[in-house]
């Protein structure tokens, strides 16, 4: 086999039940100049006779010695890879046919991009369709601002250039959250963006880490929240942080001293990006508004005084005045 342009990486760890019809996912591509390295990471079902049971000239196929997990697979994979572009995927989610194709295209017209994903839609164990799914338009200027206080990529989804992920690595400690930091780092210095159509099924099952893992899950998004903090000079308690948690989540806000919380914290994150210049300061306006308008709707049980607070506070009228410079430029 010729020099591939691209390299697949999918880590491996007990995924028997859905990994046929992952594997089949990313051989049946349109663009088919790839190498597919499956790291297999000790798993104890059946996942690596379902592998050797699919006979193609592209799967190269490595076994670790025992469950060393995904951060350790993830990084062999990463030094295996021949080709020029880098696609992570995950052993129970599906891609379209045409997905690397689309987002080489990409790529290869907008070189200054090191990355790009995409749209996801969700399914569950059974490949039915759940509802939602992973539909994000920010553009590219706006995403390291959003990424303070939400991740905006799936793995299965993105496909990095190999001369821009290989300045990184994912991070021992941040299993789970390794994708976050990775793409903290990267967006830092590149530019990302989700392609605008949908180019990957995403699996929720009862074995994944949505459902099973959430509440390490949420230690380790503080961690990487409070590392993004400490860039702009804050410290954060541990009541900051779980209300940086509160503006990131579904959790309804029931009193009106919630709101003031958040709106303080929220203006100290203003303050210290103002001094210290870490983001766009008219972005990051534009974004803390749209997390101010979604906190105040899920105080939407506050009725009138919710209304007020929100009219009144300070965060709106930093808008509006970021809102007018704009219009005057």
């Amino acid at each position: 086999m010729s020099e591939p342009n691209l390299s697949v990486i999918m880590p491996v760890y007990n995924a028997e039940r859905y990994l046929r019809e992952a594997i089949r996912s990313i051989l049946d591509q349109t663009f088919d100049n790839l190498e597919f390295i499956i790291i297999e990471d000790g798993s104890t079902d059946n996942s690596l006779t379902v592998i050797q049971s699919i006979k193609d000239e592209r799967i190269r196929l490595y076994k670790n010695e025992g469950n060393l997990g995904i951060v350790y697979s993830r990084n062999k994979g990463l030094s295996l890879a021949k080709g020029k572009y880098i696609g992570m995927f995950d052993a129970d989610d599906v891609a379209y046919p045409e997905k690397f194709e689309e987002q080489i295209s990409f790529l290869e017209n907008n070189r200054d991009f090191g990355m790009v994903g995409s749209w996801v839609k969700f399914i569950d164990e059974k490949g039915k369709r759940l509802p939602g799914g992973w539909k994000l338009k920010a553009p590219p200027e706006k995403i390291p601002s959003i990424m303070l206080f939400k991740n905006y990529f799936l793995q299965s989804a993105v496909l990095y250039r190999k001369d821009c992920i290989s300045k990184f690595s994912f991070r021992d400690g941040l299993d789970i959250l390794e994708d976050y930091m990775i793409w903290l780092e990267i967006v830092s210095e590149y530019k990302a963006w989700n392609l605008n159509k949908t180019l990957v099924n995403y699996r929720i099952h009862g074995g994944s880490v949505t459902k099973s893992k959430s509440g390490e899950m949420q230690a380790k998004e503080k961690k990487v929240f409070k590392m993004q903090l400490l860039e702009l000079g804050i410290d954060p308690t541990n009541f900051e942080l779980e209300l940086h948690l509160l503006i990131r989540d579904d959790k309804p806000v029931t009193e009106i001293n919630t709101l003031k919380s958040i709106e303080k914290w929220l203006l100290k994150i203003i303050i210290r990006n103002e001094d210290l210049e870490v983001y766009d300061y008219k972005i990051l306006i534009k974004v803390i508004f749209n997390r101010w308008m979604k906190v105040c709707y899920k105080a939407s049980g506050l009725h009138f005084k919710m209304l007020y607070f929100f009219f009144t506070s300070e965060i709106f009228l930093l808008y509006i005045k970021s809102y007018k410079l704009n219009s005057n430029n």
